[in-house]
């Protein structure tokens, strides 16, 4: 009875201790003598078995208390099946290697944080730690070995340079358009054998994307057919990212200018050389420009400006232009093939892209420590349809995934287990995931405390897994605890019965005894 009257006690004592399992203490019978009656001396007939009772003590550990709302970042609650895993200090305090050892199991989620060799990990109220699956730099997590979780709030964390770019947008078929060439006169730039000024027509016809052939012209002479005729025409002229003219730089005249050699048909004079500047009346693009950042190796942000060049119906060029002073665009392709400074794109009737699916490009930064980044985007989301503007790209989304250095200002405990850190520079990483054991038969864990658990081989199999693998709404409740699972009620009304039955076991031992002696005066 005294060993039922402690457990009901240590019962009672912990009904308000988070993740205690109750002690319920039963009664087995076991036989402690035989006495044979001499009824019959031949016969065993009339032979009596005594029973005695021992206390079995069973701990009530796979019921779960009431999950209770706290207002600590780092508690939490299964809900569901499944114990905590944590593992004991070694000899200095600090973390040890989880083995069957020193691991045990809790549902007490009332977590604290211990600072130790510059990390603050997870610990139980008496300094167990906390022992989960670590995510990789990306934020994966794959199941493996467990290790002691840890959240440093407060820690820096590097950015991440910028490698791959969606794009979903819509560019406007009924945007203006670059018409494939152009022609004008210039009447100041040449004269012919008389010193008489000619009209010389500059004929621009597209190539591609970068390339212009100029076609020079001078005027019939009615008599003869011809004023004169040109050495060096056509001219193949090139242009950047920004329109502006990078070949010819053979004449002494500079960049963009084309060196002509006229024989003239008539005249003092019978030939004449000319410099024409060729950036004088270039033909102009038809662009639709969107503004994208971009972050450098240093994770230091960056405008990119990506321009799109109408061309024809179902046709545009696409074009990068970062801030000149900050770095360069280079290695140009769009699946796989190799491009100048502009990239063909072409839609269907329906206006679905047909290619390139993909581009890369290449950015060299001016600064050193910048390095270079080479981008993929993703252009399978880029439609073309009559828009709201000619004139404007019709984005939806514009998503890359650099972004810059960041601070941990806060952890996150998801419902699957994972412990999000997010960053004051907007991004989330996944540091850890909290999984859970279970057994075949919980309850026949060995308890080292009313909240700590230790593996035997009578609670049968362990299996280690993530707690939304039991399905049916289970996970992990953050910012809650488990209560206890006693009962206070309950335990006052067993104090009772274990009393009423000790009196009641107490009267029949003085009654037994009082017959003894009635017995012995007799004889």
């Amino acid at each position: 009875m005294d060993w039922a009257m402690g457990s009901i006690s240590q019962n009672i004592a912990n009904v308000n201790t988070n993740g205690y399992k109750e002690k319920e203490t039963l009664f087995k019978t076991v036989l402690s003598e035989t006495h044979t009656a001499q009824v019959n001396p031949v016969t065993t007939a009339g032979n009596k078995n005594i029973f005695g009772v021992r206390p079995v003590d069973r701990n009530l550990i796979t019921q779960a208390g009431t999950i209770t709302p706290t207002t600590v970042w780092s508690d939490m609650a299964i809900n569901g099946r499944g114990l905590f895993i944590v593992t004991q200090p070694d000899a200095t305090g600090a973390p040890s290697s989880g083995n069957a050892s020193n691991t045990l199991y809790t549902r007490a989620g009332n977590f604290t944080q211990r600072a130790v060799d510059g990390n603050n990990y997870f610990t139980t109220a008496d300094g167990n730690y906390l022992m989960g699956w670590q995510a990789d730099e990306l934020g994966v997590v794959m199941p493996g070995s467990l290790t002691p979780v840890y959240a440093n709030i407060g820690q820096s964390s590097d950015g991440f340079a910028t490698t791959e770019i969606q794009l979903v947008a819509n560019l406007p078929s009924n945007a203006a358009m670059t018409g494939s060439t152009k022609t004008f006169t210039d009447t100041t730039s040449i004269t012919d054998g008389f010193g008489t000024a000619q009209d010389l027509t500059m004929t621009w016809n597209r190539v591609d994307g970068d390339t212009w052939e100029v076609a020079f012209s001078l005027p019939a002479n009615p008599a003869s057919g011809s004023v004169g005729t040109i050495t060096g025409s056509p001219v193949t002229v090139t242009v950047d990212a920004d329109g502006n003219i990078t070949a010819p730089t053979t004449s002494p005249s500079g960049t963009g200018f084309a060196d002509l050699i006229v024989d003239w048909s008539a005249g003092p004079t019978l030939q004449s050389t000319a410099s024409i500047d060729l950036n004088s009346d270039k033909p102009e693009f038809e662009e639709i420009a969107e503004t994208m950042t971009i972050y450098d190796e240093a994770f230091e942000a960056h405008n990119l400006t990506l321009t799109f060049e109408h061309t024809a119906n179902g046709q545009w060029y696409m074009r990068f232009q970062p801030v000149a002073a900050e770095g360069t665009v280079s290695d140009l392709t769009g699946d796989g093939t190799t491009y100048g400074e502009a990239i063909p794109i072409t839609f269907d009737g329906a206006g679905n892209i047909l290619t390139p699916a993909s581009a890369t490009f290449t950015v060299t930064w001016a600064d050193a420590d910048a390095g270079s980044n080479t981008v993929t985007l993703d252009l399978r989301k880029l439609t073309q349809f009559s828009g709201d503007s000619a004139t404007r790209l019709g984005v939806k989304v514009i998503d890359q995934d650099g972004y810059a250095s960041g601070t941990m200002d806060s952890v996150e405990i998801a419902t699957d287990g994972k412990v999000i850190a997010h960053y004051d520079n907007g991004e989330t990483k996944t540091l850890y995931q909290i999984p859970v054991a279970t057994f075949v038969s919980a309850d026949q864990l060995d308890p080292i405390s009313g909240t700590l658990f230790r593996a035997t081989e009578q609670a049968g199999e362990l299996t280690v897994a993530a707690i939304t693998d039991q399905g049916s709404g289970a996970g992990i409740v953050a910012m809650a605890v488990e209560t206890s699972n006693v009962a206070l009620e309950d335990q006052f009304t067993k104090m009772i019965v274990t009393q009423k039955a000790y009196s009641v076991n107490a009267n029949v031992f003085k009654a037994a005894d009082e017959m003894s002696q009635v017995v012995r005066d007799l004889v």
